[in-house]
Order: structure tokens, then C-alpha cells, then sequence
């Protein structure tokens, strides 16, 4: 595969840089529509829906190749990338290209997670896991995704890949108790990244009146899940 190959993956739109989506790095950010969850709090409604592909994942790359050896990465967010049968081809592609590669997945699609840490199509994983195992299927609208998202957690923790393991502490469906034991099954990964609720945008409105742990809270936690693994917060005062 050239980079001139016209791509189907299903890019509903990129950032042609960020600076905060991978930490140490000038990345561009390119977003996948379509995902199989439905959590109340999601922050990209808008990408839920998967939609025909257009121009974009070409529109990507060229600016990807223009910019070689300026942008020093790429991050595949969504929606949920791993939901698009297309993903590979595009990953192949950043491959082709020398571009690292930092994937954020909701660990719905172990197998497709397990084949690009195979093949080394990515370098960085971020890895959402949103609550314990006994609430997943109610939250994520999603039956066997608690299932699907441990075997995602063990293929990460396998790989060998530069990971990190994500929760957002939405209250609607975690209390402080299940921070600790959402630790305890990371405890082989490199870091935990406890993300503070932003009720600005949500898929369902009512997930926005939920109010959001404090800052010092989550500091509190965040003490608690270190004795597992290493923890910081992100978004909190």
C-alpha cells in the first residue's frame, strides 16, 4: 500500500496538530465514526453514527506526509476505531509513511486490538475502561462488553506496547469504592488515568445533571489506585 491509495476507513474529521492528545509528541488527531457503545456521558455524540467514508483519511495523509519530520505522530480516536473494518488498511498506511501511531480504543473489539499489536501497526494504546465489570453491559447499552473489555485489558498488558488505562469518573456509574478495584486488574500496566466528567456535551442530557467528583476527590483516589499501578488525574483544578 502508497500513501496514494485512496482510503475507505471511515475519518469523520482531524486536527491537523495537537499538543495534549499524546503526551510528548506534535500529533494530528484523526477521528473514526461509528461505535458500538451508548454511554449516557459520551463527549462525541456526534461520532456514535457510523458514516460513509469521504475524502478525509485521504485528506490525512497527505497532510501527514507534507508535515514528515514536524508531526512526529498520529492519535486514532472515535467514536471507536476498531469498529471500522477499514482501520487496518489506514494503519498500514501511517505504517507505510514512518508514522507512529497512538490508538484510543474502548477495548470493544479484542481481536481487532490483538492483530495491530501483532503486526506492529501501533506504538501508543489508550484504553478506556469506563467501570467494574457488574455495571459495564447496563452503561455501555452493550451486552458482553465487560467480557470484551477484559480480554482488551489482557491483550494490552501482553503486548508489550506503551499503553494507558482510562476512566472517566462519571458518578452515574462509579462510586469511589470501584476506583481501587478497577486499579487491582491493571496492576501489571504502566499508568491509570483517571479522567474528571466534563458534562458540556453528553449523548443523553440527563447524564450532564450528574454532579462530578471534586477535584480533591479524585486526588484521594487516585492515592488509593496507586498503590496498584501509576495513577494521575487529568481535567481536574
Amino acid at each position: 500500500m502508497t500513501p496514494t491509495t485512496t482510503l475507505a476507513a471511515r475519518v469523520a474529521a482531524w486536527q491537523p496538530v495537537s499538543m495534549l492528545d499524546w503526551p510528548g509528541r506534535v500529533a494530528a488527531t484523526a477521528f473514526i465514526s461509528g461505535c458500538p457503545f451508548r454511554c449516557a456521558y459520551c463527549h462525541n455524540p456526534d461520532l456514535i453514527a457510523a458514516r460513509p467514508h469521504g475524502e478525509e483519511a485521504d485528506a490525512l495523509i497527505e497532510h501527514l506526509v507534507s508535515r514528515r519530520g514536524w508531526i512526529d505522530g498520529v492519535v486514532i480516536t472515535g467514536g471507536e476505531p476498531t469498529s471500522d473494518p477499514e482501520l487496518v488498511p489506514l494503519l498500514e498506511t501511517l505504517n507505510d509513511i514512518g508514522i507512529p501511531v497512538k490508538l484510543d480504543t474502548n477495548g470493544s473489539r479484542p481481536e481487532t486490538l490483538a492483530r495491530v499489536l501483532e503486526n506492529g501497526l501501533v506504538q501508543m494504546v489508550a484504553l478506556d475502561v469506563k467501570t467494574v465489570p457488574e455495571r459495564y453491559d447496563a452503561l455501555t447499552g452493550w451486552p458482553g462488553s465487560a467480557r470484551a473489555v477484559d480480554e482488551s485489558i489482557q491483550v494490552v498488558l501482553d503486548s508489550g506496547v506503551d499503553h494507558e488505562f482510562r476512566t472517566t469518573a462519571w458518578p452515574g456509574a462509579l462510586t469511589v469504592d470501584d476506583f481501587p478495584r478497577i486499579a487491582r486488574r491493571l496492576e501489571r500496566g504502566r499508568r491509570y488515568v483517571i479522567q474528571q466528567f466534563r458534562p458540556e456535551q453528553t449523548l443523553r442530557p440527563e447524564a450532564a445533571d450528574v454532579l462530578p467528583f471534586s477535584p480533591d476527590t479524585l486526588r484521594s483516589i487516585a492515592a488509593l489506585c496507586n498503590e496498584h499501578i501509576p495513577t494521575v488525574v487529568r481535567g481536574a483544578a
